[in-house]
C-alpha cells in the first residue's frame, strides 16, 4: 500500500512540475516573430532587415531569396530601417543603444562590426537613407520622446559622417520616411499637411515642394523605382494599407496587393523588377516580395524561423 501511494505521489508531483515547464516554455513556443523594414542592397543580392525573432528588434541580412539570415546587431532596444551603402560594405541604422531612451542614426560595415554613432540628438532619429553619392545622409527626427507634447517630425539632413546637421522642413505639420530620387535631385516623403498622410517630393534643401497626389486616405512610405519613372507606396484607400504603383507625377496609381492584412514599407529591388514590403497577413509582420506587376507574391521569411 505504501509502495502504491508514493508511486502516485510520484505522478502527481511529476506531472504538476511537468506543466509547469511547459507553462514557462508556451510563451515562448506560441511567440511569433514580427520581420520588418525590407531594403535590398544595390547589388540585389542581399536584403537588410529588422526581426525580433531572437527576443529583442535586431538588424539582420539574409539573401534575396530569403536563405541565410544573419544577426548583425545585439544591443537592448529597436535597431531598425536599415540602409546599404552603394559598394555593399556599410549599413546605416537607427537605435536607442546609447542610452536607452534617445534613438540615434548609427552605421556599421555590413558584417555587423566597428559600429560608429553618426547624431547625438535627444528624442528620436531615424529611418537614414543615403543619397545616391553616398555623401549625405536624409533622415527624420523628432525632438522628444513625449508623444503627447505636440512635437512634430522633421526631414533632416546631415554628411556622411555625420557633420553638417540640417532640419529642411517645418511648419504645422509631421514630415516622415524620406527616400532619394535615383539621380539624386528630388527626396520624396510623406506628410500630413492636408490632415491626411500625402506623398511629396522636394529638393534636397527643402525647397521646391509638390505634392503628387490629393487625396481623402492616407497615402506614405513611398520610394522612387530605379529609372525614376515609378513610386512604390502605401495606401489605406481600398479600406486597409496596402502597396500600391504609381507614375513619378503622381498618375496612373494601380494597387499591387489586394489582401485582408497591413502592407508596410514598400521598396525596389535594384533592377526595378521586384518590390519588397513587410505585411501581417498571418498575425505577425513578414517580409514578402512581390513582381512591378503585381504578380507572385512570396513570402522570404517564414521559412528561415
Amino acid at each position: 500500500m505504501l509502495n502504491r501511494i508514493a508511486i502516485i505521489l510520484f505522478v502527481i508531483i511529476c506531472g504538476v512540475a511537468c506543466a509547469s515547464a511547459f507553462a514557462r516554455q508556451a510563451p515562448e513556443q506560441q511567440r511569433e516573430a514580427n520581420e520588418m523594414f525590407p531594403q535590398w542592397s544595390h547589388d540585389g543580392k542581399k536584403i537588410a532587415f529588422t526581426s525580433d525573432r531572437d527576443g529583442d528588434p535586431e538588424i539582420y541580412v539574409m539573401n534575396a531569396d530569403g536563405s541565410n539570415p544573419v544577426r548583425l546587431t545585439h544591443a537592448p532596444g529597436r535597431d531598425a530601417h536599415p540602409y546599404f551603402s552603394r559598394d555593399g560594405r556599410r549599413i546605416v541604422f537607427q537605435s536607442p543603444r546609447a542610452n536607452g531612451e534617445d534613438t540615434n542614426i548609427y552605421v556599421m560595415d555590413a558584417d555587423g562590426s566597428n559600429i560608429v554613432q553618426l547624431t547625438n540628438l535627444k528624442g528620436f532619429a531615424g529611418v537614414p537613407v543615403y543619397s545616391p553619392d553616398e555623401k549625405i545622409i536624409v533622415f527624420q527626427w523628432r525632438e522628444s520622446n513625449n508623444w503627447d507634447d505636440g512635437k512634430k517630425w522633421r526631414i533632416c539632413t546631415m554628411n556622411a559622417d555625420g557633420s553638417n546637421f540640417r532640419v529642411i522642413t517645418s511648419g504645422e505639420a509631421n514630415d516622415q520616411v524620406p527616400g532619394w530620387s535615383r539621380d539624386g535631385k528630388r527626396l520624396i516623403f510623406y506628410s500630413d499637411r492636408t490632415g491626411k498622410n500625402q506623398i511629396y517630393t522636394m529638393k534636397p534643401d527643402g525647397a521646391a515642394v509638390q505634392r503628387l497626389v490629393t487625396t481623402a486616405f492616407n497615402d506614405n512610405a513611398a520610394s522612387w523605382s530605379p529609372d525614376n519613372k515609378k513610386i512604390a507606396f502605401n495606401s489605406d484607400r481600398d479600406g486597409n494599407s496596402e502597396t500600391y504603383v504609381m507614375d513619378a507625377d503622381g498618375k496612373n496609381v494601380r494597387r499591387l496587393t489586394n489582401t485582408r492584412a497591413t502592407e508596410r514599407a514598400s521598396f525596389w529591388s535594384p533592377d526595378g523588377k521586384r518590390i519588397a514590403f513587410s505585411s501581417d497577413g498571418d498575425g505577425s509582420s513578414e517580409i514578402y516580395i512581390i513582381n512591378a506587376d503585381g504578380s507572385n507574391l512570396v513570402c522570404l521569411t517564414r521559412a528561415s524561423k
